[in-house]
């Protein structure tokens, strides 16, 4: 399978086929939550998890969505016990928003099946495919999630 075409360009479409393989692998990695937990707090909170602790703004930006609807959704997932909100350390004006002990676990939860749906997708390849893509992926971490 060519990933370049005869000009040298990536093949982005055969990319975007073998990326919506990884993305299915990982739904079906976590796909016994239901609706227990949206796909929108379990996003956000794999996203805060990360991060340690993030006002609202930031939260905002890194999922691309307004304030108030972060707001909103935060409400929901302060409810569900998956966040709080503390004073920040650094400014006592500012909100932080952290996981609970309930979120951390969910969120290392998380990562542990879709770690091991990606490890059973790059046991399936060859052993240059599989180190390709984990060096791919592995620099598109880097890059952040500002990135995308």
């Amino acid at each position: 399978m060519a990933w370049r075409s005869g000009n040298g360009e990536l093949d982005v479409g055969l990319a975007e086929s073998g990326l919506g393989v990884l993305l299915e692998a990982c739904d079906r990695a976590v796909e016994e939550l239901g609706s227990a937990v949206p796909p929108a707090q379990l996003r956000a909170l794999l996203i805060i998890d990360s991060g340690g602790s993030l006002n609202l703004s930031r939260l905002a930006g890194l999922l691309g969505a307004s304030a108030s609807a972060v707001s909103r959704l935060l409400d929901r997932m302060q409810t569900a016990g998956l966040v709080s909100r503390d004073r920040a350390a650094a400014s006592r004006r500012e909100i932080a928003v952290v996981p609970t002990e309930t979120g951390r676990r969910l969120a290392g939860w998380v990562r542990g099946r879709r770690c091991a749906a990606l490890g059973s997708l790059l046991a399936a390849m060859t052993a240059e495919g599989g180190a390709a893509l984990a060096r791919g992926l592995g620099e598109l971490a880097d890059a952040g999630p500002e990135a995308g």
